[in-house]
């Protein structure tokens, strides 16, 4: 068997500078592909930024609540968990409110239809007024009002108006004519398509989506499970 002979340096031949330049571009060429690789990451928006940061509708968690004015759950849920976490993630939020609960409308006479609430007649009333403020005045306005309303069982309208009480008139208005009976009907028609079997009010609905199981945990932890929530769908930890 013929001796395996010392390997020659490719230094030295002269075949060898075309494999050398062959590698040379080759690792030149990973260099630059690193270097663009970490110029793009470095660009790239994180999934996370600082709290308070400039938000969209589309960094906003949808949330809906369905309730009544004069249930003692709604009237404290709105009071001790919503009022105060609207004030802390407003810009991260997109509340939508639906007054209305337990309630039907008999309109087996349609030019007389008939509602009853859960709570009387009154309750019906106060709905409809709810109703009115929401669709007379921007959320950022008609929500204070609301939530002042919802302090107690006899909160005057004219006391929680105050703040925005141009929009006064128009929504007494509204409210004893007939878009207060359309925003009612439309409201008994969205609450029928959340899927409360057992009718939960307030129900608490996020993302579009209705669990059961966790009304409990929004109704008493919202802050939370708002945040929670927040961080499922955007990746983003709020403070």
């Amino acid at each position: 068997m013929r001796p395996l002979s010392k390997p020659k340096s490719l230094t030295n031949t002269a075949s060898s500078s075309p494999i050398m330049m062959m590698i040379g571009i080759f690792w030149l060429a990973i260099i630059f592909s690193l270097s663009v690789a970490g110029q793009e990451i470095d660009s790239a928006p994180t999934a996370s930024g600082p709290v308070g940061s400039t938000t969209t509708v589309d960094d906003k968690l949808q949330v809906t609540i369905y309730y009544e004015a004069l249930c003692y759950d709604s009237i404290s849920f709105i009071t001790n968990q919503l009022a105060p976490t609207w004030a802390r993630y407003r810009e991260h939020m997109d509340l939508k409110l639906v007054p209305f609960g337990k309630a039907y409308i008999d309109d087996s006479n349609p030019s007389d239809p008939v509602y009853y609430c859960q709570h009387g007649h009154r309750e019906c009333t106060l709905n409809i007024l709810h109703g009115c403020i929401l669709d007379k005045l921007p959320l950022e306005k008609a929500f204070p009002v609301i939530s002042c309303l919802m302090k107690g069982f006899r909160t005057s309208f004219d006391e929680c108006i105050k703040p925005s009480e141009a929009a006064k008139s128009d929504i007494e208005e509204c409210a004893a004519g007939p878009r207060g009976a359309t925003l009612f009907k439309q409201f008994s028609d969205e609450t029928a398509t959340v899927g409360n079997p057992l009718g939960f009010v307030p129900t608490i609905e996020v993302d579009k989506v209705f669990e059961l199981f966790d009304q409990d945990k929004w109704l008493y932890r919202f802050v939370p499970m708002f945040q929670r929530e927040y961080k499922r769908k955007f990746n983003v930890t709020l403070e």
